[in-house]
C-alpha cells in the first residue's frame, strides 16, 4: 500500500537556497533538496484501488493560481523539543482555500479528518536528539531568512517511499489550478 500526500512543489531557485541551509553541525536527517514539497495533506496508506477515486476527488479542487513567499525558520513540536527543522510558509487566504478543498475531497472518500491545524511549511530536516541550545543558535543565525515570492499553479498527488536513507517521492498526478 503507497503511502500518499498532496503537495505543492517549490521552484528550483527555492530548492537551492533551502538546500544551502544545511549546517552537519547539527544531528539530523536532512531533507534532499529535491524533496522538498509543501504538503496540503498527508494521506498516509491507501489502497491502490482506492488511487482512482482519489484522482477523481482531487480534480474536482478548482481554486485560482496564487503567489506564496516564506519568512523564517522554526521547530515542531517546541523548540524544548525541538524534532522536525522547517521553513515557514507564509499564510494566505487562497492556499488556505485550496488547503481546506483538498481536505474536503479526501474526508468525502472516507479519509479521516486531519486532527491537526494547518501550518504550512517545508521541513529541512528530522532533527536527532539535537539540544535546544544548538537548534536556537541555528535559529538565531537565520532569523533574517525568506523565500521570495513563487508562484503556484499546479498542485500534486505523491506517493513516499520509504527507505533507510530517507523517503523517496514519486509524483503520481498534477492537478492544475485556474490562470
Amino acid at each position: 500500500m503507497p503511502r500518499l500526500f498532496v503537495a505543492i512543489d517549490l521552484p528550483e531557485a527555492h530548492k537551492t537556497r533551502l538546500a544551502a541551509l544545511r549546517d552537519d553541525a547539527l544531528k539530523a536527517r536532512w531533507t534532499a533538496p529535491g524533496q522538498f514539497h509543501l504538503t496540503l495533506r498527508f494521506l498516509g496508506e491507501m489502497d491502490e484501488e482506492s488511487l482512482p477515486g482519489l484522482e477523481a476527488a482531487l480534480t474536482q479542487v478548482r481554486e485560482p493560481a496564487f503567489t506564496l513567499q516564506g519568512h523564517g525558520l522554526g521547530v515542531f513540536p517546541s523548540l524544548r523539543r525541538p524534532g522536525v527543522l522547517f521553513a515557514a510558509i507564509d499564510p494566505a487566504p487562497t492556499l488556505e482555500t485550496l488547503q481546506a478543498r483538498v481536505e474536503a475531497a479526501v474526508r468525502a472518500l472516507g479519509v479521516e479528518a486531519e486532527q491537526k491545524p494547518f501550518h504550512p511549511h517545508v521541513t529541512l530536516a528530522r532533527l536527532k536528539g539535537e539540544s535546544f541550545r544548538k537548534v536556537r543558535a541555528f535559529l538565531q543565525a537565520h532569523r533574517a531568512f525568506v523565500l521570495d515570492p513563487f508562484d503556484v499553479a499546479q498542485f500534486h498527488l505523491y506517493a513516499s517511499i520509504l527507505r533507510p536513507e530517507g523517503s523517496l517521492h514519486r509524483r503520481l498526478r498534477s492537478f492544475t489550478l485556474d490562470a
